[in-house]
């Protein structure tokens, strides 16, 4: 089962707020939380039901979904989760792994790669009507913020992701829509490829160049019979929120589209996006 860090361990018995607490420390504390929603920002606050209280925007799983919990402290019907962010990057298999250092930085020494990577604190809080909360009311709030083993990520991650983690989690992979027959075009086979007429870079995520990480994430689309590009996959990531960059700017890319008998055709390719720091 794909990252099994993150899925929350379904006991509770807990029997008053010492209990409550103890029992949260016991079963959470230095552990990873995976947000159901993946929001950004140092402070997020919720209700008991799982929505978010306030304002927070969503960002790339791959920063700002999972958490390690700290503190875990229950006081006038709230709980406070207190802990860090953690980041992912992917190994040489499309792996994830939690990002705890960069290898051959020559720019940025590792203690100080390290010491960022600790910084990204988060203080999670859920609030709980009607007074002080019992066992069940915190079993129920922890389900409904944070992920449980019965959830996949297939079900809330954006639909670039979702072939991606159908692999992972050996799920059948469904075809990319289309209202065109779909070709493949290869050396000495197949259509014409084609050609791209308009091709701006991505962006660095802020994480990422912070860190001053660098890869290549490798994308599958289908170009269309006018030129543009349908159904992105990420099919290698890299992690550090790049892949949502490199999917945002293959996005905006034209093509010459793809020749079949002199006809337009669609075609299913393959991209790499490549991510530099100079």
């Amino acid at each position: 089962m794909l990252l099994p860090m993150l899925l929350m361990p379904p006991k509770f018995a807990w029997a008053d707020n010492d209990g409550i607490e103890g029992q949260l420390k016991s079963d959470y504390a230095d552990k990873v939380l995976t947000l159901r929603h993946f929001y950004g920002g140092e402070h997020l606050r919720f209700h008991a039901d799982g929505t978010l209280k306030g304002n927070a925007s969503i960002g790339p799983w791959t920063l700002d979904a999972n958490i390690v919990g700290k503190e875990f402290l229950l006081h006038d019907g709230v709980l406070i989760i207190k802990g860090r962010r953690i980041y992912w990057v992917f190994d040489s298999s499309s792996q994830p792994q939690v990002l705890t250092t960069i290898e051959n930085n020559r720019e940025k020494p590792k203690k100080d790669i390290e010491k960022t990577l600790r910084s990204p604190m988060v203080e999670i809080e859920i609030e709980f009507p009607g007074g002080t909360p019992d066992q069940k009311d915190v079993s129920s709030a922890m389900h409904n913020v944070f992920f449980t083993e019965s959830d996949s990520m297939s079900d809330v991650v954006p639909s670039y992701w979702h072939a991606y983690f159908a692999k992972q989690e050996g799920k059948p992979q469904a075809a990319p829509e289309s209202k065109d027959p779909v070709y493949r075009s290869g050396p000495g086979y197949g259509p014409s490829p084609p050609r791209p007429t308009r091709q701006p870079g991505p962006e660095y995520s802020p994480e990422a160049r912070q860190l001053r990480y660098e890869g290549t994430s490798i994308l599958s689309l289908i170009v269309d019979v006018s030129g543009t590009p349908r159904a992105i996959q990420i099919q290698r990531p890299l992690g550090l929120g790049l892949d949502e960059k490199a999917v945002a700017a293959v996005s905006t890319w034209k093509f010459e589209p793809a020749q079949r008998d002199g006809k337009p055709v669609a075609v299913a390719i393959s991209v790499e996006i490549q991510f530099h720091l100079y």
